[in-house]
């Protein structure tokens, strides 16, 4: 981190980063920067799942599908990596597709240009767009984590597409001594804690008691993950427009502005 600040509009945040890392990093030096503290302890592991001839044979058809939707940020950068051995230059009359702003701008990064929804970073903000709503018949690749939520999937089915699914990583659940976390709440002072998806909230919860669950203040992407963390106890629950980081730190300043910090 640098010692210089831009600004103190987060002067009363300190917040505990749940991303996985180098993005955890990334965003407390955000929070950094605009005045406040940050401390990263992940919630997630990304992990690389293992090269198996289906998966070569699947990257091989890569020509044969319409259309490719990327799930997520870590699905292009493993999905990309894959391809790239395989195909030096990508089919050509193909559209890509990104979930959320964050997946599509590290495609645009990998030179593959997408097309996501301004309208939300879930799955049915993307079967919202006009080049789902007419799909029978397609073939469809989703380029993803290992498991997750299988909605978009299904969806696309039951719209008479043919979908297949590549699979290029996998997360796993950080394995931390029984009361590392809730320490680390205590000795920092922590008064907010950012989770970026839903998964992310439930591992959180397997390390937190419920008392903390009711009274911390947490920030998560998007109404569904909202109502996962009801569900799992958090009672101080805002929700943010989107996962990327601008969207995270808007909501992190209203929290700064109340009276209560």
């Amino acid at each position: 981190m640098t010692d210089c600040l831009f600004d103190a509009t987060l002067n009363q945040i300190r917040a505990l980063v749940t991303r996985p890392q180098p993005e955890g990093g990334r965003l407390a030096e955000r929070i950094h920067q605009q005045g406040g503290r940050a401390f990263v302890l992940p919630m997630l592991s990304i992990v690389a799942l293992a090269e198996t001839q289906e998966v070569r044979d699947r990257v091989l058809q890569l020509d044969r599908y319409e259309k490719v939707v990327v799930i997520s940020q870590h699905a292009a950068r493993f999905g990309l990596e894959l391809i790239e051995n395989y195909w030096p230059q990508r089919p050509i009359h193909q559209q890509w597709f990104a979930i959320g702003e964050t997946t599509r701008h590290t495609l645009a990064q990998l030179d593959v240009p997408a097309v996501c929804s301004r309208q939300g970073n879930d799955s049915e903000s993307l079967l919202a767009l006009n080049g789902f709503q007419d799909i029978t018949g397609q073939r469809v690749l989703l380029i993803k984590g290992k498991s997750g939520r299988d909605f978009l999937e299904k969806t696309l089915r039951q719209q008479g597409a043919q979908v297949d699914t590549l699979e290029v990583y996998q997360r796993l659940c950080p394995d931390y001594q029984p009361d590392e976390v809730r320490q680390q709440l205590a000795d920092h002072g922590i008064n907010v804690i950012l989770a970026g998806s839903g998964e992310t909230v439930r591992n959180l919860c397997q390390y937190l008691p419920q008392t903390i669950l009711e009274h911390c203040r947490l920030v998560i992407p998007g109404q569904r993950v909202a109502r996962l963390a009801e569900t799992l106890g958090f009672r101080q629950v805002y929700t943010a427009t989107g996962a990327d980081h601008a969207a995270m730190l808007s909501v992190l300043e209203k929290i700064n502005d109340e009276t209560f910090l």
